[in-house]
């Protein structure tokens, strides 16, 4: 079976570090990690280290819907990966790597437009997807967690 996979860029205002560490804490990831209208973060825990194990209970309708994987590589601030699986994954693993790419000469401002900001392109892979219909699903849901951080990051 041919194997799918999907690509996501965001420029982000947040250094590099600021950003890896928001998928890391899950204080701050239960803030910003929704992936839609009506999805919520019901718990969230994670062993941020190579070979630890997070589990995101998110929730829609009432009903819980569990996000596991592993972390096979953590590289701050430049690079996450780790396995990625759901019930939208047909609870098969697929692979997501995520870069932290700051970005030099960025004109970005702070709201009072008084200070320079830091910019990092944050570019998310998601690999081993079964068809279309996962693509589109994925590509949904990161979409709006990507736009979620930023919202955090601004605020």
């Amino acid at each position: 079976m041919d194997r799918k996979s999907l690509k996501i860029e965001k420029k982000i205002n947040a250094d590099a570090t600021k950003l890896f560490r928001a998928w890391l804490n899950p204080n701050d990831f239960s803030c910003w990690f929704l992936s839609g209208d009506g999805i919520g973060i019901e718990s969230v825990t994670i062993d941020p280290k190579p070979g630890g194990k997070f589990l995101i209970n998110m929730s829609l309708d009432g009903k819980i819907l569990p996000h596991e994987g592993e972390y096979i590589t953590i590289d701050e601030p430049n690079k996450l990966v780790f396995t990625w699986r759901s019930e939208a994954t047909e609870n098969r693993d697929t692979i997501v790597t995520i870069t932290f790419e700051e970005l030099e000469n960025s004109n970005s401002f702070d709201k009072k437009n008084t200070n320079k900001k830091s910019q990092t392109l944050v570019t998310l892979y998601q690999e081993e997807l079964l068809n279309d219909i996962q693509i589109k699903m994925h590509h949904h849901g990161w979409t709006s967690i990507l736009d979620s951080l930023n919202d955090w990051m601004d605020s």
